[in-house]
């Protein structure tokens, strides 16, 4: 059997199973963008290139990381559509293509911003670490008018069916946070957990965005 008649192995896959890789591999890209971008301010914030091998290992692998996110993503979008696209398909996924890539300087701007916070690690997602006042409404701004837009787009390219998996993933979500602080905030009180920190409420607010788009993919791809 042929490569042209031979199935891909994200054409194995079952719809569940896609549609879960298809959320978490554009999570995780976003993130492996981001340590790429910390990588990158690290060097120019030092002024000179690092000098040991091992650090320009890492940071090819970081860029490896990167380019085989796309390569998966690129597999698992072609699974779901094989055939030749129509016009609606085609501006869909043009429409992802922007969004996507719109998304990525949110990404970037969390890896640089994580290299403010000298504990290192991720700490930024739990941490209230300073940043610079101009370097905070930068990046408000830059990122709330990159969301709109995204939102403006995404909403003007799908139709009935999607939107109604948005609308049911958003559901779920809502009713996620609702479920979620009230009873992190009464583990806290009973000594079970830390208290709720403003970087903990933004870790659920983190998870419920990945359980809207585990809930809409599922909707989605049915």
């Amino acid at each position: 059997m042929n490569s042209e008649t031979s199935p891909r192995w994200a054409d194995r896959l079952g719809t569940g199973t896609r549609t879960i890789l298809i959320v978490t591999t554009i999570i995780f890209g976003l993130f492996a963008v981001g340590m790429v971008a910390g990588f990158s301010y690290a060097v120019l914030e030092d002024g000179k290139l690092p000098t040991k091998p091992l650090v320009w290992l890492i940071f090819a692998a970081m860029v490896a990381l990167v380019a085989l996110v796309g390569w998966v993503l690129l597999s698992l979008f072609r699974s779901i559509y094989p055939e030749r696209m129509s016009r609606f398909d085609k501006r869909y996924w043009k429409m992802w293509a922007i969004v996507i890539g719109l998304s990525f300087p949110i990404g970037i701007a969390v890896g640089v911003l994580g290299l403010s916070d000298q504990s290192g690690g991720f700490s930024l997602l739990l941490s209230n670490a300073p940043i610079s006042p101009p370097t905070a409404i930068l990046v408000s701004v830059v990122g709330s008018i990159l969301m709109i837009a995204t939102l403006v787009i995404y909403f003007r390219a799908i139709d009935d069916h999607e939107e109604r998996a948005y609308l049911w993933g958003s559901n779920v979500a809502f009713h996620f946070l609702a479920l979620a602080f009230p009873f992190y905030w009464l583990l806290a009180r009973g000594g079970l957990v830390p208290a709720l920190t403003i970087g903990a409420a933004l870790l659920i607010v983190l998870l419920s965005c990945i359980v809207q788009a585990i809930v809409w993919a599922l909707f989605k791809f049915r």
